[in-house]
């Protein structure tokens, strides 16, 4: 199964929530899935590192055209397995490079977690949940996670078929989704 970590990549995050992401990482390569992730900084690529320490397989949906274009902008290249840089006609725009890859990857997942987060962090919730997938949410993380999500549920006025799971505890929540995934 393909499990995708999403949240913040930018801004002061707390130790804590650096060490939630990362057993994140951790559970989903001890239940043996792939974790997926936006190939960028900050909370998916600490998932990203406790992945790795449990030899998990772990894919960056890079917004970078070229391996060495996303090592041009500093994006991290440790403990992904592999990248799938976008190639299509709006590749020159940075902009559009990083809303592609949140669909890409996001169409690529079974299972969608979100921990913390921003404004990117936000669309990539609500693709997630026009796609239909299984959503996880860590809550207590700060950022969007703590409110501005279950608002958006409660208001949307859209009514899809998407499991979400609301749990603090990240080991529990990869248990959790995963159960979710396989009743659907």
């Amino acid at each position: 199964m393909y499990i995708g970590v999403y949240g913040s990549a930018a801004g002061v995050v707390d130790d804590l929530i650096k060490q939630k992401a990362r057993a994140l990482g951790k559970a989903i390569a001890q239940y043996g899935h792939v974790l997926v992730t936006g190939g960028c900084i900050g909370l998916p690529q600490e998932a990203v590192l406790g992945a790795a320490e449990m030899r998990g397989k772990c894919i960056a949906y890079s917004p970078a055209i070229s391996l060495e274009e996303h090592i041009n902008h500093g994006y991290p290249t440790q403990g992904f397995s592999s990248f799938v840089p976008p190639t299509y006609e709006h590749a020159k725009d940075p902009r559009v490079c990083r809303k592609y890859r949140n669909v890409s990857s996001l169409a690529a997942v079974d299972i969608a977690l979100f921990i913390s987060g921003r404004i990117g962090t936000m669309n990539e919730v609500t693709i997630a949940y026009d796609l239909e997938k299984t959503i996880g949410i860590l809550k207590n993380t700060g950022g969007i996670t703590d409110r501005a999500i279950q608002i958006l549920f409660d208001d949307a006025a859209k009514k899809g078929s998407s499991s979400i799971v609301w749990e603090e505890d990240p080991e529990q929540l990869v248990e959790r989704t995963i159960a979710a995934h396989r009743l659907r």
